[in-house]
């Protein structure tokens, strides 16, 4: 112990570390998975390995070099005929694209297929051997051969895809490939199919020519004898009039029908006429009349003028077209204005015809009102009396006339249907008869479909490399999901991050993992982690750190002995009087670690009443006392920590010192730390990266509230550096030292303590 200044004398910055996450600022998912897989780096290994040793070897010997014949067949869009080029070239082309994949599925139908089967049925290819692939060809047997149905075969290779026969665009050709380890048995296959494909296409052509010259010829007589059939209907209906062209006979009727109409108009206004004359003549002058009825005999007398009725029936008219056009046309637009003004014209014309009538009408009740000679009334009857013999004349004469008019509608609309089904008639015998002069003469041309090229055979590219590059990336991929699925069912606690997102507890500091460091810039490293512990504790406290500390972790080996050996020294350094107590009696490693003599009395000599200072040890470290325990002793740590002098003594023994670390037993395996909690003024509970478990932890936590401790946080020992509260500070390296050197490290070397110690700690 004569060297353990050796870091004392080293100064070292006051640094104020903050209570939070301290992971990297800048962290994403990113980091979240590559630092578990970095973590689980060996399981990725052996997997990537294994993998790799399986899959690529396996590849090489399933994988064979595979050929690709390939044959084609022409389909040309148009064949121009001999007579009608130009006709038949129309509405070819846009389904000519339909027609390529028809045929294209043709050649894959059962009808193809049966054709092929038969005819590679006596050439023995080992295509139609079950069971054979390319590992087969290694351990080749005659014995272990056995044929399959060929139908079967050919469908699973078209199924598979081994086997395409598709259409290509922009290209005349339908081309069928097939790919095969042997080259000469894909080609025999690839040229049976064009060889049935074709057969059947010459059968189905020949074939299908008879019997569309067939069918038009009967269709050609069947259209012959309608003809004859049309015509003399035709002529049977003509018969009556002397011709079927009755065009001008209607004409003159219908001229017949207006003028019997015309005159028909004039007698009823004649007669209306008389019949207002009369009724005047019978209204004598001194019997006066009634002005209503005067009123009503000059609104009659004036609707029944027939240009009165004309223009009103024009005017009604017009309207209506301009309403319609003022809903469709635009407002600026001429044709709505030269309605508006033929509408206001018929207006003014109306009121001006209405208003000469209405001048008659008052001229002829002045005449009729002077004339009161009976005579003259008896003639006007009478000529009233005509005037109705004449108009029913005139209806009965229309009457008949209308309905000869209708007949003769009639007849020259049946006959106008027996013209029209004629026409279409004759141009159905026509189309009839020019579609089998071009079908004798496509006989002539050649034919549209043909083979373009026989198989031929190329080498496809070797998948050999890119299957073993599969393998490589499948097993490392692999390899990383394992290493994932590991690292998520590892419950123990890595970082600070793990800590306050399971646990949530404070965190107080990190000491880091020497593996991460230079072995030159350890100590360093080291004091400036626990001088950030220091002033966290002070913090945390108020009022600085509490003077009687208790150092306890949930289980063995999570660097409790070594955090509190340094923390103690460390507030030596600070110019604190201190104590280190080894308060676990059942397994004190304190004397072992700082090399005090073996014979060194303990905390049990104390505790039953020996004189302290006989029993304390002083070390070069000025300011730092370390009391003992005793491992030889067989009495019950229990019973001996839960004696009722013992808090006393203890508060005793803290007024002669700022500061009392006590290093207690593991909280889970005995209660002694317990007893020693409920004596100090707070528990540190320290905890090893990827050691302690979040379980664990987390039981602690409730053993220490369950007899109310103040538990001031934990401390992670062993992070990574890049979760280090002083991950930026002097020392740091991200680089990771050799595996000899992380070997060679142990709790000794994380200890403010001089070196040369002898290597006998453990962690």
């Amino acid at each position: 112990m004569e060297n353990i200044k050796k870091y004392h004398e080293r100064p070292v910055a006051q640094d104020l570390a903050y209570f939070g996450d301290p992971g990297r600022i800048e962290d994403d998912d990113s980091t979240t998975l590559v630092v578990p897989i970095l973590r689980r780096w060996r399981i990725i290994l052996v997997v990537f390995v294994l993998m790799c040793a399986i899959g690529i070897p396996g590849v090489w010997l399933r994988v064979q070099p595979v050929y690709q014949a390939t044959a084609a067949i022409r389909i040309a869009p148009v064949i121009p005929s001999i007579l009608f080029s130009d006709r038949d070239s129309e509405g070819v082309i846009p389904m000519y694209t339909n027609f390529k994949n028809t045929q294209a599925d043709l050649i894959t139908s059962d009808k193809v297929l049966l054709r092929v089967a038969d005819d590679l049925a006596d050439k023995s290819l080992k295509f139609f051997e079950r069971g054979r692939n390319a590992l087969d060809t290694l351990i080749d047997d005659d014995d272990s051969r056995v044929p399959m149905d060929p139908i079967a075969a050919l469908r699973s290779t078209i199924t598979s895809g081994t086997l395409s026969v598709m259409a290509e665009r922009n290209s005349e050709l339908i081309k069928i490939n097939m790919k095969n380890t042997d080259a000469d048995e894909a080609a025999q296959i690839v040229n049976a199919f064009v060889r049935a494909y074709m057969a059947i296409v010459v059968s189905e052509e020949t074939e299908g020519g008879d019997r569309k010259l067939t069918v038009l010829e009967d269709e050609r007589r069947v259209l012959t004898g309608k003809l004859e059939r049309q015509r003399r209907a035709i002529r049977e209906m003509a018969q009556e009039y002397g011709t079927h062209a009755l065009d001008g006979r209607q004409e003159m009727m219908l001229q017949r029908v207006a003028a019997l109409q015309t005159e028909l108009t004039r007698s009823e206004m004649r007669k209306i006429a008389l019949e207002a004359r009369v009724h005047l003549l019978e209204n004598a002058k001194e019997q006066g009349m009634n002005p209503e009825d005067l009123l009503k005999l000059r609104y009659d007398f004036l609707n029944a003028d027939q240009m009165v009725q004309t223009l009103t029936v024009n005017v009604a008219g017009l309207e209506e077209s301009l309403i319609v056009a003022k809903q469709t046309l635009a407002p600026t637009n001429p044709e709505l204005q030269r309605r508006t003004d033929l509408l206001q014209a018929l207006t003014e014309r109306l009121e001006e015809r209405r208003h000469e009538v209405g001048k008659n009408f008052d001229q002829m009740i002045v005449k009729e009102l002077a004339k009161s000679d009976k005579d003259q009334l008896e003639n006007i009857k009478a000529e009233l009396e005509q005037a109705a013999t004449y108009e029913k004349r005139l209806k009965t004469m229309l009457a008949q006339e209308d309905t000869e008019t209708i007949e003769l509608g009639r007849k020259q609309l049946a006959i106008q249907d027996l013209k029209d089904q004629l026409n279409l008639t004759k141009d159905l015998y026509e189309t009839v008869q020019r579609r089998i002069q071009e079908l004798e003469m496509e006989r002539k041309r050649p034919a549209r479909i043909s083979v373009a090229y026989r198989a031929s055979t190329v080498t496809l590219p070797n998948k050999r490399l890119k299957y073993s590059a599969a393998v490589v990336l499948g097993s490392l991929v692999c390899g990383m999901f394992l290493g994932l699925l590991r690292d998520k069912r590892d419950h123990s606690i890595h970082t600070p991050d793990d800590i306050a997102k399971r646990v949530g507890i404070r965190i107080i500091g990190t000491t880091t993992n020497p593996d991460y460091l230079d072995t030159p810039k350890l100590p360093q490293q080291v004091a400036t982690d626990y001088q950030t512990i220091r002033t966290n504790l002070g913090l945390l406290n108020g009022g600085g750190i509490p003077r009687k500390l208790v150092v306890t972790s949930p289980g063995v080996r999570d660097g409790k002995t070594t955090f509190a050996i340094n923390l103690a020294t460390s507030l030596a350094n600070a110019g604190k009087k201190v104590l280190l107590v080894d308060g676990d009696l059942r397994k004190p490693d304190i004397r072992w670690l700082l090399n005090l003599p073996k014979r060194s009395t303990g905390l049990q000599e104390v505790l039953t009443g020996k004189d302290f200072e006989n029993v304390t040890h002083s070390t070069p470290v000025a300011g730092l006392d370390v009391l003992t325990a005793d491992s030889r002793n067989v009495s019950d740590p229990c019973e001996l920590l839960s004696q009722p002098h013992i808090g006393k003594y203890l508060n005793t023994i803290e007024k002669e010192y700022d500061h009392v670390i006590i290093d207690t037993s593991p909280v889970l395996a005995f209660p002694d730390a317990l007893i020693w909690a409920r004596m100090a003024d707070g528990v540190i509970l320290t905890s090893f990266s990827g050691h302690t478990e979040e379980q664990d932890l987390k039981e602690t936590l409730e053993r220490m509230a369950q007899v109310k401790v103040r538990v001031l946080g934990t401390i992670l020992n062993s992070v990574h550096s890049s979760y280090s509260y002083n991950r930026y500070g002097y020392g740091y390296y991200s680089g990771r030292t050799s595996a000899k050197t992380t070997r060679r490290r142990n709790n000794k070397t994380m200890l403010l303590l001089p070196a040369g110690q002898p290597d006998k700690a453990k962690s």
